[in-house]
């Protein structure tokens, strides 16, 4: 029943890649050259499918009955506990530690603010590539504000005081929202997106704008006015996108909580590189209100944070319906998480074993190791069949870049310059898709919720890999106009389309390293507004697996 395959497409930088990009955006000669590529990613075939399942032009949650689960306060009997490599990492980057620190009087948010500015005037800091831009002057008021309310015994709660990292796609109070572009926005905005206003009401510090691929397209951070997001682990390789910023800088130990957005991985992808937890919810249970709405069918707002509670805070915290986003507004009430080490007995984890194993071998060795954790700790390991996937993946690259192209108009256009070669042969490619293919996507959608809809009748969760590949290096020659390597791109995003496609929930969590010392990502999906689930699961196995502090960390 796998049908899921690798794309071979070229690998183009420089000259070829430019005289490519200059074909593809005239149109004559795009016709000429097009139907070759689009066989090679899998679009001919795709075409030649029938499908008669009604359209459905945003992911519906509604009427789902999934598997029942037993909850139980059972504790594990895990041996191993936190690793060494895990407890030595510093408070500033978990929250709740920071937390604890500023009421015992050990550090305050002012000072974590100072050191932050003062990190700005490192090489390290400089090479990294994790912010655009900030605002020192309201970031120091904000952790004077802070630090008064720590020291009066008035504390907002364990985010007061925190620093966030928000990307460049959520509209923050005195910025200009660019979507990783010079050119987008038009000055700065005096209104906060409304999971900013959130995370800002809780008392969290909003340090600056995160890196990001340049408007989203990409999950490896290429952006052609900022530079991309390098990897703390190895700043020779790239942090992942398109909320790569947000993954640098908590895995540098900037900031502890980074919000980023995930249309096609990218929340999870970058917090898999990074060795971090990143969750993309359910379709509409985090406002996308004041984002810059590209992808308005497929984007989740969610967070990446180094610990599991780390994550949980930030997500209960910006979850929940908001009048500004219909979407939000269809669902149930947001459950705090029960963490700790608890028995994931009666916990059913499906994998599918051909799609579980089609990743880098490293990957799928320490992704194995996950599941016998899992199971060692309660859990029952079934095997799965998902149909349809390359089907899937088609869809979700149809319908992501005709939304992009849709939402992005002709600035696009007159911009043009402003963007690398890469994001623009990307571009010019997808207006080779036509509204019978959007509605073939968005049928192709319906029946891959259809079947996910009786998978989760009787599992919990969904195991894979994060990403078919560990963070790739980054070519220091193609930095200004990109790589096209649409091959590694789909490697990558194997595991990441589905939740995007479906609207369902995904988690990231760490799974160990490769030989080469770069994080490897495990990720489990679950059925609508089962966030709390996945958080559970995770916090049941945290700790026992290494966590390592990155080369490039900034104390």
């Amino acid at each position: 029943m796998y049908d899921l395959t690798s794309v071979s497409l070229p690998v183009l930088a420089g000259t070829p890649l430019r005289l490519l990009r200059w074909c593809m955006e005239r149109a004559k000669l795009r016709a000429l050259i097009a139907p070759g590529l689009l066989a090679s990613a899998g679009v001919a075939a795709y075409r030649t499918q029938h499908e008669t399942t009604p359209a459905m032009d945003e992911p519906d949650m509604a009427n789902w009955e999934l598997a029942t689960l037993v909850r139980t306060d059972e504790h594990t009997t895990l041996t191993g506990g936190e690793t060494e490599a895990y407890a030595s990492v510093p408070v500033y980057r978990d929250a709740h530690a920071l937390h604890s620190a500023y009421i015992a009087g050990l550090i305050t948010p002012t000072d974590v603010a100072e050191r932050f500015i003062a990190h700005r005037l490192t090489t390290a800091y400089t090479q990294l590539h994790a912010f655009i831009a900030y605002d020192d002057e309201v970031l120091l008021r904000d952790a004077r504000a802070a630090t008064e309310r720590y020291v009066a015994g008035t504390s907002l709660g364990e985010l007061d005081g925190i620093p966030v990292s928000i990307k460049d796609e959520f509209s923050v109070n005195g910025y200009r929202t660019g979507g990783g572009t010079a050119f987008l926005g038009v000055g700065k905005i005096f209104v906060d997106a409304t999971p900013v206003t959130r995370l800002r009401a809780a008392g969290a510090l909003i340090v600056g704008k995160g890196q990001m691929h340049e408007i989203g397209l990409g999950v490896v951070g290429t952006n052609h006015a900022y530079g991309p997001a390098r990897n703390p682990h190895n700043m020779a390789h790239t942090a992942g996108g398109s909320s790569g910023g947000a993954a640098a800088a908590v895995a540098s130990g900037l900031v502890c909580i980074g919000l980023g957005a995930d249309g096609g991985g990218s929340i999870r992808i970058p917090a898999g590189f990074c060795g971090l937890y990143g969750l993309k919810p359910t379709y509409g249970r985090i406002s996308s209100h004041g984002s810059a709405g590209v992808v308005w069918s497929m984007s989740h707002p969610g967070p990446i944070a180094a610990t599991v509670r780390d994550t949980a805070l930030a997500y209960t915290t910006m979850a929940g319906p908001d009048q500004a986003d219909p979407a939000s507004l269809r669902q149930p009430a947001v459950v705090p998480p029960n963490l700790g080490k608890r028995s994931l007995a009666g916990v059913r984890i499906g994998y599918m074993p051909a799609w579980f194993s089609h990743a880098d071998d490293e990957i799928v060795a320490r992704c194995t190791e996950m599941l016998t954790l899992l199971r060692t700790s309660g859990a029952t390991i079934v095997e799965i069949e998902i149909p349809h996937l390359e089907a899937a993946r088609v869809a979700h690259t149809i319908i992501i870049t005709s939304e992009m192209l849709k939402n992005l108009g002709t600035s696009i256009e007159i911009h043009a310059a402003a963007l690398t070669d890469e994001t623009r042969l990307s571009l010019a490619l997808a207006r080779e898709f036509t509204s019978a293919d959007i509605v073939h996507a968005q049928q192709t959608r319906a029946r891959c919720i259809a079947d996910l809809k009786r998978i989760f009748a009787d599992i919990h969760c969904i195991a894979s890999p994060t990403a078919g590949l560990v963070a790739p290096p980054i070519d220091d020659a193609a930095i200004q106009q990109g790589k096209s390597d649409l091959g590694s791109t789909f490697e990558i995003m194997r595991y990441a389309f589905l939740a995007n496609l479906s609207g369902l929930p995904a988690l990231s969590i760490p799974a160990g390293y490769s030989s080469a010392g770069l994080p490897v990502g495990f990720q489990l999906m679950a059925g609508p507004w089962q966030e709390a689930l996945l958080l559970e699961v995770g916090s049941a196995i945290e700790g026992v697996v290494e966590q390592r502090t990155p080369g490039t960390f900034l104390q």
